[in-house]
């Protein structure tokens, strides 16, 4: 903006800042009211809003003749302390900071090189490989702490000797405020924007529509993943999510595609019993017990070895005058009696 020229402006490079100061304060204050003039009055470094001043003019000229724009801030420094991957557990991250914080302890021996020897298979320590996931963020603790030995600060940097470092401090506060506010109002905007989707679609008559096709679920789809969990980085890598074990998966498919069928008063007892007298038993000559005869020759086999049984088995032998006979005779000749006498 071209000002007149009987007007006293702030020239040179040293007055670079109080120029742009200016701009900016006669753009805020026409965009939210001279009441912001007031709560400035007394500070020292918007001295130039006080009419004895020698830039008030090319104040007020600024301020008439500016047209407010909405200017995206810039967005501050992040804190060089808090500048990490936050999708880590706080087990995990307590891990990774205290051997950060002992390597940097002990850097004149080494430490870190003498760990990666030492635990080169230790899965809790395998972030110490530069092929971890998590290594980045190792590295990032490495360098802050370093940062806190070496008392250095990381950027934005400004000389602490220099007597205007106060209002330094306050200028970035005050953007930090400033792009705070602008990020929670486009916060809000977007909120607003996606309530008046729904209302939108909510508004929609869906009563009334064409079926163009039908989509068939089955029952073995796999369990959809869970993205929170697998946004969660992990130290040990053997630890694996549910969904992976497809056994386990697919048994839970099966159970839930099982359904419950409702039977009338009496069924299963009357099915249950129909099942129980369709087993046909033969009962044992030889202990005279009811066998299910696919079990019988199994039975009569075991007997005749059976010392036990020696004097039930040779008085049914010389009742039924079997006694000529080989083991294996014996055997059928047996099986035969007792089916025909079942029969």
């Amino acid at each position: 903006m071209d000002a007149p020229h009987n007007l006293n402006l702030p020239i040179g490079k040293e007055n670079e800042s109080l120029k742009e100061a200016i701009t900016k304060t006669a753009s805020y204050v026409k965009e939210h009211g001279t009441i912001i003039e007031e709560k400035l009055k007394n500070d020292d470094n918007f001295s130039f809003i006080n009419p004895e001043h020698e830039y008030y003019e090319y104040y007020q000229y600024i301020k008439d003749h500016v047209t407010p724009q909405p200017s995206v801030p810039k967005e501050p420094y992040s804190f060089s302390f808090m500048s990490y991957d936050k999708n880590i557990s706080l087990k995990d991250l307590e891990i990774i900071k205290t051997t950060a914080a002992f390597c940097v302890a002990n850097e004149k021996t080494n430490y870190l090189d003498e760990l990666k020897k030492e635990f080169d298979e230790d899965s809790q320590l395998s972030f110490l490989k530069a092929e971890h996931p998590l290594n980045s963020i190792f590295v990032q603790f490495i360098n802050q702490y370093k940062q806190i030995k070496n008392n250095a600060l990381g950027p934005p940097l400004f000389n602490y000797e220099n007597s205007d470092y106060k209002s330094t401090i306050l200028r970035r506060s005050f953007q930090r405020a400033e792009y705070y506010e602008y990020s929670k109002e486009a916060e809000n905007q977007k909120k607003q924007l996606t309530f008046l989707r729904k209302v939108q679609f909510a508004a929609f008559d869906w009563t009334n529509f064409n079926l163009v096709g039908k989509a068939y679920l089955k029952d073995t789809d796999k369990v959809p993943l869970d993205f929170a969990e697998l946004s969660l980085k992990k130290i040990d890598k053997t630890s694996r999510l549910d969904f992976f074990d497809e056994k386990d998966s697919n048994n839970n498919n099966e159970r839930k595609g099982k359904k419950r069928k409702l039977r009338a008063a009496g069924e299963t007892r009357l099915k249950k019993k129909k099942i129980e007298t369709e087993v046909r038993e033969i009962e044992c000559p030889i202990t005279h017990k009811m066998i299910p005869e696919d079990r019988f020759d199994r039975h009569l086999q075991i007997l005749l070895g059976d010392p036990d049984y020696s004097a039930e088995r040779e008085k049914f032998k010389a009742q039924h005058k079997i006694s000529n006979l080989s083991s294996e005779g014996v055997f059928e000749n047996i099986k035969r009696l007792a089916k025909n006498t079942a029969d």
